[in-house]
């Protein structure tokens, strides 16, 4: 699960121009009422559907099958210093992932707990 911190969050758009994904946001807004709440999107080439993330919310996603492609737009160019995460099994959020998680990276495995 990934996103930008102040003074660099940022505001995506995500499609999945081949396959299909499990897509899910955080909203980590302190101040929000949705505040540590979760919502899953199925994305797919065939819905051709396209999901807006705004800025304040962390995004993550699983494969449903081989041989995917994602695409994105973001709102602010990528800063290295700002980027944060948090991990997909985090007990905070308690997500469903329909599938076993099979393949991470080390750094996405290793992000810290989430804290509020």
């Amino acid at each position: 699960m990934h996103y930008q911190r102040q003074p660099d969050s940022e505001v995506k758009v995500v499609r999945c121009v081949k396959g299909c994904i499990w897509d899910v946001i955080i909203d980590i807004r302190p101040d929000s009422p949705t505040y540590c709440r979760w919502l899953k999107f199925e994305l797919s080439s065939e819905s051709e559907d396209q999901l807006y993330i705004p800025a304040g919310f962390a995004h993550g996603f699983q494969t449903l099958c081989d041989d995917v492609v994602v695409n994105y737009l973001i709102s602010v160019p990528y800063a290295p210093q700002s980027a944060s995460g948090i991990r997909y099994d985090d007990g905070t959020f308690g997500i469903n992932w329909p599938l076993p998680v099979t393949e991470i990276s080390v750094k996405d495995a290793h992000w810290p707990d989430f804290s509020r």
